[in-house]
């Protein structure tokens, strides 16, 4: 009898081992069958009792690449359209620091990626929020395709001629700890305060073990320096209360309400805060409850807690109709809260949405390029009353797709390739309010034989990010191809260099070690 509770005892330990490398096999990066991306150590664990996020209703993290679709089978595709640029900066921060030489799959997406450019593109007319235009040309890195860039550009409203309602929300818990966190952060905040306008609101609330108000709707003009005072003064220290802080924002920034104007929860994280909600999807109902009430929210990652907190963040913009960044340096800061401060904090257009119908007889297949999270379903874009995605104001946006042409198209002949509808609700708009929408028929008109600067350059973004993620659609991209296209652009902005910078760099450190 012994002997066999031995074996028992045994053969179970085996088993135990067995499953446990078989949960660290299947936890390894890497395609699976379905073409989703599973980064290490995702998804994140499940919520513990103290509500920290996770659980059935936390954000998927998987990375699933948009397939080929043949129109004769699905001629229609909807989604939300969004202007976050967060995994973009990661991303480059990553590369250009030597801080990461693993796969960078895990933090590419396409959409993030060619957002954050500012592209050429025509303004929008007479009271229209957001302009849209086409372009079709040979795709660089696959004979087969052509690649189709929709450009959509929203309307440009300058910081001063807006009243704004600001709340700096300040992660100060022992996590922020650190030149590239609490310091950084004061040291953004403040750039920030030097360039938003004097009449303007500005209140502080930071969070750790206890919640408090530092700064109490004070007009800018007036109390700069002691609003960099009290900035300057913050430390890190204690636990986290995330839900005080987040509640005591929102009841602040109602405090000081602007009507017709700017009201804005600004949160600056690391992402390492336990919400102190019951869950992850109360969290995201109390947030777009406030959005309904026109307190809008912008989120800002510190650090290099990347693989956690940024799903999350994310997430929870979306929630807040607002923008999701992210900065590890004063360059970053300078992007966001200064070159783009408006596009920033400034939401022009909410619940965008898109939609795009090919003509079968003209386009054999099709393949959107980015924006995996944001698919919708033809009854979601018509209702009126879908959450979707928010542009800031003076914002240019590129919605890319591959598409392979009949065989016996006549590109000279081309009447109809597609069309594209794109919804949207003035940022002030109530939930019930109807969308307006504007439309652009892709045709001969918008082939070109030779692409424009924008058009190369957005290429030469998408072929990096396929070779990145070791795409199975990557065809022929090549590191030296885009190298060499970058290089014969006259590109016009300082972070237009530094991308070819970037994918110099990367292909540097090619073949080196994993050393993060």
């Amino acid at each position: 009898m012994r002997k066999k509770q031995i074996t028992l005892t045994i053969a179970v330990a085996l088993i135990s081992i067995c499953l446990l490398f078989a949960y660290a096999a299947c936890s390894t990066p890497g395609h699976n069958d379905k073409g989703e991306y599973y980064p290490d150590g995702y998804p994140p664990p499940s919520a513990g009792d103290d509500g920290t996020i996770g659980g059935e209703d936390a954000p998927n993290t998987t990375i699933r690449e948009n397939p080929i679709i043949d129109t004769a089978e699905q001629n229609d595709l909807y989604f939300s359209v969004d202007t976050h640029t967060a995994m973009y900066t990661q991303l480059k921060n990553m590369i250009l620091n030597g801080s990461y030489y693993g796969s960078y799959a895990q933090y590419v997406k396409i959409d993030q990626m060619l957002n954050y450019f500012k592209y050429d593109y025509a303004a929008p007319q007479d009271d229209e929020l957001l302009a849209i235009n086409a372009s079709v040309f040979d795709c660089p890195y696959n004979a087969e395709k052509k690649l189709l860039r929709v450009g959509l550009t929203s309307k440009s409203v300058e910081l001063a001629a807006m009243r704004n309602n600001v709340v700096l929300l300040l992660d100060v818990s022992g996590s922020m700890s650190g030149e590239n966190k609490i310091e950084l952060m004061k040291k953004a905040m403040i750039q920030m305060l030097n360039n938003i306008n004097p009449e303007d609101s500005v209140s502080i609330v930071t969070y750790s073990h206890k919640t408090r108000v530092v700064a109490d709707g004070l007009k800018v003009g007036e109390n700069l320096k002691e609003l960099t005072r009290k900035i300057n003064d913050l430390r890190a220290d204690g636990g986290t209360n995330g839900e005080g802080g987040i509640q005591k924002a929102y009841e602040v920034a109602k405090k000081h309400f602007i009507e017709d104007g700017n009201n804005r929860v600004i949160l600056a994280t690391d992402g390492d805060f336990n919400i102190g909600i019951s869950s992850y999807g109360d969290l995201k109902e109390f947030i777009a409850s406030k959005r309904n009430d026109g307190i809008y929210l912008t989120c800002i990652g510190l650090g290099e807690n990347y693989d956690y907190s940024s799903s999350t963040m994310e997430a929870l913009a979306k929630s807040g109709n607002g923008y999701w960044g992210y900065i590890n340096n004063m360059d970053d800061a300078k992007k966001l809260l200064v070159d783009d401060l408006s596009s920033t904090i400034i939401t022009i257009a909410k619940d965008v949405k898109a939609k795009i119908v090919f003509n079968a007889d003209t386009v054999k297949n099709y393949r959107l390029l980015g924006y995996e999270s944001n698919l919708l379903s033809s009854d979601d874009y018509e209702d009126n009353t879908t959450d979707a995605g928010e542009i800031g104001t003076g914002f240019t946006l590129s919605l890319c797709f591959e598409i392979q042409l009949a065989e016996d198209a006549d590109l000279s002949q081309i009447q109809n390739i597609a069309n594209v509808n794109i919804r949207y609700k003035d940022a002030k708009a109530s939930q019930d309010d109807f969308s307006k929408e504007i439309d652009l028929p892709i045709n001969s008109d918008c082939i070109t034989p030779t692409p424009s600067q924008d058009d190369k350059f957005a290429a030469s973004v998408i072929e990096f990010a396929l070779i990145l993620l070791d795409s199975r659609y990557k065809s022929d991209a090549n590191l030296d191809n885009v190298i060499e296209r970058l290089k014969s652009l006259e590109l016009n902005d300082e972070y237009k260099i530094q991308f070819l910078q970037v994918v110099e760099t990367y292909k540097q450190n090619l073949g080196k070690t994993n050393l993060r």
